[in-house]
């Protein structure tokens, strides 16, 4: 007989956190979380390229798994293996291609864990801090950076990621759909307990502690990271982002840790 299972995937853009939340997801006994399968990871998860030749290995794991026909290479993925839950990490920008995007919307029963991050500036600063070093996760705290933020394209590429965020929300609004939120995923190692406790609910497992091995890098103040952090402040005061300089919201930790 088939093995009735739940088809899952987790939608996200980069630095959000999804990297240690697929490891938690996979951590549940119960729930098998492949990474970017869209991009050729094959169904274990895979450190990614990051030497000098990176694309072409890309391009040769997404001719090799078959990834340039994501709705055969999809459907294979959900019916391997023996785990109740079947779920694995699919970018924005890795549904631009069609087919993908089509055979997500068409089966209605894969549910949908969307990953974001609230505070838009603090993922629009990692995003630059991630072009200076690419290293930013990682198994040991590492050293701090300084960088210079431009506002006005700060404040474009927020408005950018809020508007993706919206328009994947509603392309998807006919599935089951959890929202989650970098800011509550952290618990040291640990996914934290009322997260895990909603995700297991979601994907009708059992409710167990989920763990990553990656560290969460040490909380910083975004005042002692950006060096036009005035300016910057300035900027954001007149907008719709005014809210995230309310009060010390950029010393806080959840905003602050890159």
């Amino acid at each position: 007989m088939p093995v009735e299972r739940t088809r899952a995937v987790l939608l996200t853009t980069q630095r959000t956190g999804s990297t240690f939340l697929v490891e938690c997801l996979d951590s549940h006994p119960a729930i098998h979380c492949a990474g970017e399968l869209l991009n050729g990871q094959p169904d274990a998860q895979i450190a990614p390229p990051r030497d000098p030749f990176r694309h072409l290995v890309k391009g040769a794991r997404i001719a090799r798994t078959g990834a340039w026909l994501p709705q055969y290479r999809l459907e294979e993925y959900y019916q391997a293996g023996v785990s109740p839950v079947r779920c694995f990490k699919a970018m924005y920008n890795q549904l631009a291609r069609p087919f993908a995007l089509r055979y997500l919307l068409e089966h209605r029963e894969i549910r949908v864990l969307h990953l974001r991050r609230e505070n838009l500036l603090s993922m629009h600063i990692s995003l630059l801090l991630m072009q200076k070093r690419r290293e930013l996760q990682a198994t040991q705290p590492i050293a701090p950076l300084w960088i210079h933020v431009d506002p006005d394209r700060a404040i474009t590429a927020m408005r950018q990621a809020e508007n993706r965020f919206l328009h994947f929300d509603r392309l998807f609004q006919n599935h089951r759909v959890l929202d989650l939120s970098y800011e509550a995923l952290f618990e040291g190692s640990r996914l934290r307990a009322d997260t895990a406790t909603q995700v297991c609910d979601f994907l009708g497992v059992t409710r167990v502690p989920m763990e990553s091995r990656i560290i969460k890098l040490n909380p910083r103040s975004l005042r002692d990271m950006v060096r036009n952090y005035d300016e910057l402040a300035e900027a954001l005061s007149n907008t719709e982002f005014a809210n995230l300089l309310a009060g010390s919201a950029l010393d806080r930790a959840q905003v602050a840790a890159l």
